[in-house]
């Protein structure tokens, strides 16, 4: 390892260090997303029920499903008690799961949003209580129990996240087993329990009841959170649907250490300014350490040779007059090209027009009018002609460049 590559290492692992020291010593804002991840220990997440579960709902009678309730229930078959615990239930109740419960399983919920279809089917009215929208500024509100050993307790919900009750339901389907009483002292069903076919439905929309905010409060809703879970029947076992909050059936997830890694944003800084250093270092390395590219001489020009070679060999021929052919094309083409003039007659007009475009003098232009017109009309020449009109040719292109 040579010396520059020794520094480049070691200042990217100083960046690191004062990268992860930086966010260490930081403040980290507190995430109040409510995912309900079984996982994960924000405020709104399950990790502490998650691992609390088993004493209330014994470890061999707990089974936890990450797929939804239909992908379940197409190949799984016998009753059972399922429990959703959630903020939004609405991708795991139909009506698949429903038809379970009317043939004799159980079903118990705990969200703050059903779905239409869903309470009108229980014969439920679920809407927001809150009609002021002054649900922020309420502080607290009160949750009560109708069994017996709970009859005079009490527990106090803060923060309060839902404003939505239950204000109508079927006496003859539907038993109340839990209120919420708000400041004001109006009370709603918030726990009810609803007869469906041979099954039984239990409705809490309270889920963070469950989170670890409220179960590690000092005020704990660990007692409550038990009391409610006891209505589900234990002659069944527990299967708990927990799609899209966990990624592992039975226990908390077993990370990598990639997954650890990008969890923590200090971590992740690190390692992405790692990479992304490294990487830099092998474009700028092996650019520096490429092979030499051969110099690449350009293409000599060889037109003058080529036009002496020609030249030779009109000149080893003796072909005078092809050579002076060859002048007057050539002038007559360049005069077309410059001067935009037909060269078809060669006449005074054409040598007034020649005159007025190219200043050139009048009596230079008839001088080389005069040898072409010659030539045509003897097609031979001498030596002596060739070179006199070369040099008049010259002349007029000489005189046109000094202007």
């Amino acid at each position: 390892m040579d010396k520059k590559l020794k520094i480049y290492l070691g200042a990217l692992l100083g960046v690191i260090v004062l990268v992860v020291f930086i966010d260490m010593s930081r403040t980290k804002p507190v995430d109040w997303s409510p995912t309900y991840s079984l996982d994960n220990k924000n405020p709104l997440d399950l990790y502490v029920f998650n691992h609390e579960v088993e004493k209330i709902i014994p470890k061999e009678r707990l089974k936890r499903i990450t797929v939804t309730p239909f992908e379940y229930l197409r190949e799984s078959n016998g009753a059972a008690n399922y429990m959703i615990i959630n903020q939004n239930v609405y991708e795991q109740i139909d009506s698949l799961l429903l038809n379970e419960v009317s043939n004799g399983s159980n079903l118990w919920i705990s969200g703050e949003n059903f779905i239409k279809t869903f309470t009108d089917t229980l014969h439920l009215e679920y809407t927001d209580v809150d009609l002021n929208s002054s649900l922020k500024k309420i502080d607290s509100i009160k949750l009560t129990l109708s069994m017996g050993n709970w009859h005079d307790k009490y527990f106090y919900l803060h923060p309060v996240l839902n404003a939505f009750s239950f204000v109508k339901l079927n006496p003859a389907t539907t038993t109340i087993l839990g209120k919420t009483e708000m400041p004001d002292g109006v009370v709603f069903p918030n726990f009810v329990r609803v007869k469906f076919g041979k099954g039984t439905i239990f409705m809490h929309n309270q889920p963070s009841v469950f989170t670890n905010v409220e179960l590690l409060a000092p005020n704990s809703s660990a007692d409550y959170v038990a009391h409610i879970l006891s209505y589900i029947p234990q002659d069944k076992p527990v299967v708990w649907f927990v799609k899209n909050q966990t990624f592992n059936k039975s226990e908390p997830v077993n990370e990598s250490a990639l997954s650890v890694i990008f969890r923590y944003p200090a971590l992740r800084m690190a390692w992405l300014l790692f990479i992304y250093g490294m990487l830099l270092y092998l474009l700028f390395n092996a650019k520096r350490r490429q092979r030499v590219v051969p110099v690449v001489k350009p293409l000599k020009n060889t037109t003058v040779e080529f036009v002496q070679t020609i030249g030779n060999l009109y000149f080893q021929e003796g072909s005078t007059a092809n050579i002076f052919e060859k002048k007057i094309i050539y002038f007559l083409d360049r005069v077309r090209h410059r001067y935009y003039l037909d060269t078809n007659k060669l006449d005074d007009n054409f040598a007034e027009k020649l005159h007025g475009k190219s200043g050139k003098d009048k009596d230079l232009i008839n001088a080389i009018l005069i040898c072409i017109r010659d030539f045509y009309k003897l097609r031979t020449a001498i030596p002596t002609d060739l070179i006199k009109l070369n040099n008049l040719i010259e002349e007029f292109w000489e005189e046109k460049s000094k202007n």
